[in-house]
C-alpha cells in the first residue's frame, strides 16, 4: 500500500508528502501451520534462499529501501530474540546493495543489532540493549542509529494500561551508553 500511495502522490492524483517507502518488511514465518491453509503475507522469509527472493521480489515492487525484522521487538515480544541468522542478514544486505537500495534492520537486543551491523546494514532501529563493542562498530561504519525513542517511551509510560507484558517497560528502554549529543566521537571499547 504504501508503495502505490507514493506512486499516486508522485503522479499528482493524490496530494501528499515526498515518501520513501519500503512496501514489506522481511520477517520469519512465526504463526503455526494451519491444515486448511493460510495464503502468507509478503515479507516472509525463512533461510538464504527465501531471504534473497524476498529482496529481490520488494525492489521489482519498487520499494526504495528493504526493511528487515531482525529479532522480536513489539508489545508483544520485546524478548530481543534473533530471528534472522547472520548469513540471512548478509544475504539481504548484500542483494539490496548489489540493486543500490539501503537496508534498515530492526532489532531489540543486543544480538540482533551486533549481526546487522557485522553484515553491513545501512541502519539499525530500536537497537535496546546494545553492548559496547556493536557501538563502537556502528562508529566505524558509519551505521546510523534509529532509536525510536518515542515508540519506546509510550510502551514505557503506558504498560501497565495496555496487552504489554510485564517486562516491556525495561526491555524498550534505549540503550545507555548511546550518546544523545550529535557527532559525538565514538570510543574505544576496553
Amino acid at each position: 500500500m504504501d508503495i502505490a500511495m507514493r506512486d499516486l502522490i508522485n503522479r499528482g492524483e493524490m496530494i501528499g508528502p515526498r515518501m520513501f517507502v519500503c512496501g514489506y518488511g522481511l520477517y520469519i514465518t512465526a504463526t503455526p501451520f494451519r491444515k486448511e491453509g493460510t495464503p502468507p503475507a509478503g515479507g516472509i522469509a525463512d533461510g538464504v534462499p527465501e531471504v534473497l527472493r524476498a529482496v529481490r521480489q520488494q525492489i521489482a515492487a519498487g520499494a526504495d529501501v528493504i526493511k528487515m525484522y531482525g529479532s522480536t521487538g513489539t508489545d508483544d515480544d520485546v524478548t530481543g530474540f534473533e530471528t534472522y541468522t547472520f548469513e540471512e542478514m548478509k544475504a539481504a544486505v548484500d542483494t539490496a546493495h548489489q540493486f543500490g537500495k539501503k537496508i534498515a534492520i530492526h532489532s531489540y537486543g543486543p544480538d540482533g543489532a551486533r549481526d546487522a551491523v557485522r553484515a553491513g546494514a545501512d541502519s539499525i532501529e530500536h537497537a535496546t540493549d546494545m553492548d559496547d563493542a556493536t557501538i563502537h562498530e556502528m562508529a566505524k561504519r558509519g551505521t546510523f542509529y534509529v532509536p525510536t525513542i518515542d515508540h519506546n517511551r509510550y510502551y514505557i509510560d503506558n504498560g501497565d494500561k495496555s496487552a504489554t507484558r510485564p517486562d516491556t517497560k525495561n526491555a524498550c528502554k534505549p540503550s545507555s551508553r548511546v550518546t544523545s549529543k550529535p557527532h559525538a566521537k565514538p570510543t574505544k571499547p576496553e
